[in-house]
This record gives structure tokens, C-alpha cells and sequence, in this order.
């Protein structure tokens, strides 16, 4: 039996992969059956149903429209939405197997980087929440699977697919608007590589589009909320880093300042677990005592934080470090336990998850990071030869690593997501690579 498995497998690697990644999908649907929401979810409900109107007239800012468009495309129905992003990550899975497929030429490596990517339980859980997760994970390896797939770094390749990839990350800011540095620096990364054959029509055409939709969405909420900003949140996420250091605002922002603090050391002192969020706690009396509106609470929280940045640069960095140290750390899985009624399965969860899975997701993160460093040395030791496709995948997930923690505290290793799968993919090739050179030698 476990022979004509095997031979299966070899056989029809595609068929295998589809069929567990859509076996073990059903399993967590009969057993988890429901539907997660967070906080941030009602703001993605609340702008689908204004598409769905077609009109984003007096729109408030939460957030961008990439997410709640798949919300409205399924008729505003949770349900429909959650069966999207189960079949969204069914496709996930195949596309890390067919760029890992074309990179390594090796299907049976390709075959277990999608078939581990796919078996984490927090994959599976994020497509079953109302978040941006599991769309933006997709669209990450769509991007790079595209890349691969049709030799964009190489200069002979088609202007049309640099039009296509520009599409792609128009639709990846406007869903994760943090992913806005990806086409800037696939255009950097493409224009060095490229620098002896004139292609600044290829790079100018890959930042065009993406550059057309920030400056449009921004453009929207200026007109709507007064502010040219991705979503309003800017300012309160702004103030999230400067969380250690708010107690040094001047006197002139005492209001603001006193109130931010004294929720900050209370929970410093009673949980510091959700120290991150202490402006949260603060928001509703921020709100009352200020009498500002939740648009211009934010702008001036923002405000604050920028000159308190300016002029405490070295508690600045010193919050850097944390955030990206926390970038590395393993993610939670975002559920809800109590809708899993059987203790024993629910037991079993949170088992694999807790003292295997975690581990051994943090232990991806650490190789990589070490992978990566070395591999970034390489390159200057050789006098910046070998850009390929493995180098841009550094460079993207050590730039976001370092992006993030420059505008966010709280829930860092969220921002990891979307590279998860890339992170798997370049641990597991380069671990295949030193065994064969370690049995060769």
C-alpha cells in the first residue's frame, strides 16, 4: 500500500498535492466549522459593502479595498468568503510547488516544501478568519511564482508580463498596503541586474501602475477624511512605536500625552503581554477628552510620535530592534478554540501547535535569517554578482523585516506571513544543497 502511495506521488506529484491540500482543509472544516473574527474584521465587512454599492463616497478611511473586494465579489457572504480563501489557499499551495519546482528542478524537493508549507496549522487557520493573511500570502508567491515562471529578470523577456506583474502589486499594496516597497524594489533589483541593456521602460512600467493606485486610494481619502494617507490607522500605528518614549511629548500635547501613559503603565503593570496595544486602551478616552474625530485623533497621535522620533532618535532605533526581533518570532494561530467541541481533537491542536509546529516555524525564521545573512556576505565578497532569484528573495524579506519595525509595534510576527512560504522554500532548497554537498563530499 504505502508503495503504490509512493508511486502515485511520483507520478502525479500535481494530483497529490491538490488532493491533501484539499483533504486536510476538509478535515479542519468538519471539525473547526466556523468562521473567526477579529477586531480588525468588521472594517473589511463595513468597505466591502460599500463596493458592493459601487461607491466609496464619505468612506472613513479604515482600510484598503484589496481584501474587502474578495468580500464583496463574494456578495458580501462569510461563508462564500472563507470558501475563496480555502480555494485561494489550495492554490497557494501548488504555485510554492511549481516555483519551487522550476527553481530547483527537483519534484520531489518541490513537492515537500508545498506539502510542509501547506500541513502549518496557522496556514490553514488564517483562511478561515475574516483578515488579509491568507489573500497576502497568495499574492506574495503569485508574485514571485510570475517572476519565475516567465523570466522577468531577464531583459528578453515580454514588456506584457511586466504589465501583468504590475497589476499584481497593485492589487498586493491595496491588500497589504505595507507591500507597497515590493515593485520598488523589484525595479531596483531588476534595473542593476540589467544596468548593460538599456530597460528603464520595463521598470517605469512595473511602477506605474501600483504608483496610479497609491496615489488614486490615497487621493480618495483625502477627499473623504482630509488626510492623504493609506488608511487612517497610519498615525494610531505610528504612535504604537513610539509607545516607550510617549511620557517625553511636551506639555503642549499633555492631554494626549497624560492619558496615552497612564493607560500605558497600567498595563505595564497588570498585563504587559498587551503592552503594544496601550494606545487602544487609551483610545476611547483619547476620543471623549479630546473631542477630536477617530481621523484627527490619529493624525495628531501621528504627529506626536514623528517629533518624538526626531528628537529621541536613539529610543527610536532601540524600538526598531524589538519590532524587528519580534518579526521573526512565531506567529499565533488566529481562532477561535471554543467552536471545537471535541476536547480530544481541540487537545491535539493545540499540542501540535505549542510544542511542535511553533518551534519548528520559529526554527525556519532563525535558519533563514542565518541563510540569508550569509548569503548577503557572498554577495559582497563578490562584488555584488549573483542577483537571482534567491538574493531578491532575501533582500524582499529582510527589507520588510526592517520596514515594518520602523512604523509598527504589536503583533510584529504577523508581518512575517506573507513570506512564509518563501521562507520555506529557501530554508529547505539550501538545506537540500548542503546535503548533497556534504554526501558528494
Amino acid at each position: 500500500m504505502i508503495k503504490k502511495i509512493r508511486l502515485f506521488i511520483y507520478n502525479h506529484p500535481v494530483k497529490s498535492i491538490i488532493c491533501y491540500a484539499i483533504l486536510i482543509r476538509l478535515a479542519i472544516v468538519l471539525i473547526y466549522q466556523a468562521i473567526t473574527i477579529y477586531p480588525d474584521s468588521q472594517n473589511y465587512i463595513n468597505l466591502s459593502n460599500y463596493l458592493s454599492h459601487f461607491s466609496l463616497e464619505n468612506y472613513t478611511g479604515e482600510r484598503t479595498p484589496g481584501f474587502p473586494l474578495l468580500i464583496a465579489v463574494a456578495n458580501n457572504n462569510l461563508i462564500i468568503t472563507i470558501l475563496f480563501q480555502l480555494m485561494i489557499g489550495v492554490l497557494s499551495t501548488y504555485l510554492i510547488y511549481d516555483f519551487s519546482r522550476l527553481k530547483t528542478k527537483n519534484i520531489t524537493l518541490a513537492f515537500w516544501i508545498a506539502i510542509i508549507y501547506t500541513s502549518f496549522l496557522h496556514v490553514i487557520f488564517f483562511e478561515f478568519a475574516i483578515l488579509t493573511e491568507a489573500l497576502s500570502v497568495f499574492l506574495v508567491i503569485l508574485t514571485f511564482w510570475y517572476i519565475q515562471k516567465f523570466k522577468l529578470l531577464e531583459a528578453k523577456s515580454p514588456i506584457k508580463n511586466y504589465v501583468v506583474l504590475s497589476i499584481i502589486f497593485s492589487w498586493m499594496y491595496l491588500t497589504k498596503p505595507m507591500l507597497i516597497y515590493l515593485p520598488v524594489g523589484f525595479t531596483l533589483f531588476y534595473l542593476i541586474k540589467q544596468l548593460k541593456s538599456i530597460s528603464f521602460l520595463k521598470g517605469f512600467i512595473v511602477l506605474i501602475i501600483p504608483f496610479i493606485t497609491y496615489f488614486s486610494w490615497n487621493s480618495l481619502n483625502k477627499k473623504n477624511i482630509g488626510y492623504f494617507t493609506n488608511t487612517y490607522y497610519f498615525g494610531i500605528n505610528l504612535s504604537q512605536t513610539a509607545t516607550s518614549f510617549f511620557d517625553k511629548a511636551p506639555d503642549n500635547d499633555k492631554l494626549i500625552r497624560d492619558i496615552f501613559v497612564k493607560h500605558r503603565d497600567s498595563i505595564l503593570k497588570h498585563d504587559p503581554k498587551k503592552y503594544p496595544m496601550s494606545v487602544w486602551f487609551a483610545y476611547d478616552e483619547l476620543l471623549k477628552k479630546t473631542k477630536l474625530s477617530p481621523q484627527d485623533l490619529s493624525y495628531k497621535l501621528g504627529d506626536i510620535s514623528k517629533r518624538l522620533i526626531m528628537e529621541y532618535p536613539q529610543l527610536y532605533l532601540k524600538q526598531i530592534f524589538i519590532s524587528w526581533i519580534d518579526f521573526w518570532k512565531p506567529t499565533n494561530i488566529y481562532w477561535n478554540p471554543e467552536k471545537i467541541t471535541n476536547p480530544y481533537i481541540k487537545g491535539f491542536i493545540v499540542w501540535a501547535w505549542l510544542y511542535f509546529m511553533r518551534y519548528l516555524l520559529f526554527i525556519f525564521n532563525i535558519i533563514f535569517l542565518v541563510l540569508g545573512l550569509i548569503h548577503l556576505l557572498f554577495f559582497i565578497r563578490d562584488d555584488l554578482k549573483q542577483l537571482n532569484m534567491d538574493f531578491l528573495i532575501i533582500c524582499t524579506i529582510l527589507c520588510g523585516s526592517l520596514l515594518q519595525a520602523m512604523v509598527a509595534y504589536g503583533s510584529n510576527s504577523r508581518f512575517s506571513f506573507p513570506f512564509f512560504a518563501l521562507i520555506v522554500y529557501f530554508v529547505i532548497s539550501k538545506l537540500s544543497n548542503v546535503k548533497k554537498i556534504f554526501l558528494l563530499n
